[in-house]
């Protein structure tokens, strides 16, 4: 059996599973690991070739199921969308193969051949794909990894320009306090000159009311 041992050599270890083709092929739900067993040489009870084709086209049209939900859930990034778009047309193009397959038995063995080199190069197409899926979400976990880093910066920034403004507030409040007290301490002075003005001047007046009083007494004598 060349065929399956060439699909297993394609899988590696993902252990492939065999399918009888002469039993009806059920729809795919996962993803597509299917070998394709050879055909036996035409003779008596030959199975049809049509029959062959619609089986085989059965688990294609599964895998491009497959394919597009792929592509709906990284539909967010173009490049890979783009990629997984041409693996689909490769689909198309490997359904034509097979159908090619079926319509020429003379030389299947060459259509057989143009397949399974199909099928791997869409192998290799849905590997780079995925390797470029899997380089967007690494760039996107560093991306958050930084984002997480700076917010972090942000944050200390935020609590040591809080702390300086808190002592900064504590400063000013002190400073304030310090004038409130100087300008009490200055209107106290101001009342206690302005005490001392007043009976200064009282004594004044009293003293040149005392001379004005003392010097009529005089001349009213002298007189």
């Amino acid at each position: 059996m060349p065929i399956l041992k060439s699909f297993r050599r394609l899988f590696g270890t993902n252990r492939p599973v065999e399918i009888d083709i002469s039993e009806p092929v059920a729809p795919a739900t996962g993803d597509v690991s299917d070998a394709i067993t050879p055909l036996p040489d035409p003779g008596p009870g030959v199975i049809d070739a049509f029959e062959v084709l619609g089986r085989v086209e059965s688990a294609i049209e599964s895998g491009r199921k497959t394919q597009d939900q792929a592509l709906r859930s990284i539909e967010a990034m173009p490049r890979a969308v783009s990629e997984l778009e041409r693996v689909s047309s490769g689909q198309t193009e490997l359904i034509e193969a097979v159908r090619e397959l079926g319509s020429n038995q003379e030389h299947r063995a060459e259509a057989e051949s143009a397949v399974l080199s199909r099928l791997s190069d869409l192998l290799d197409r849905e590997s780079a794909l995925f390797g470029l899926v899997q380089q967007q979400l690494d760039a996107n976990h560093q991306l958050a990894e930084e984002t997480a880093k700076r917010l972090d910066q942000l944050t200390s920034t935020l609590h040591e320009t809080s702390r300086t403004n808190r002592v900064t507030a504590e400063a000013m409040e002190a400073l304030a306090a310090d004038l409130r007290d100087r300008e009490q301490r200055s209107d106290q002075r101001a009342g206690v000159m302005q005490g001392w003005i007043v009976t200064c001047v009282v004594a004044c007046i009293a003293a040149t009311a005392a001379a004005v009083a003392l010097a009529w007494a005089v001349l009213g004598g002298a007189a």
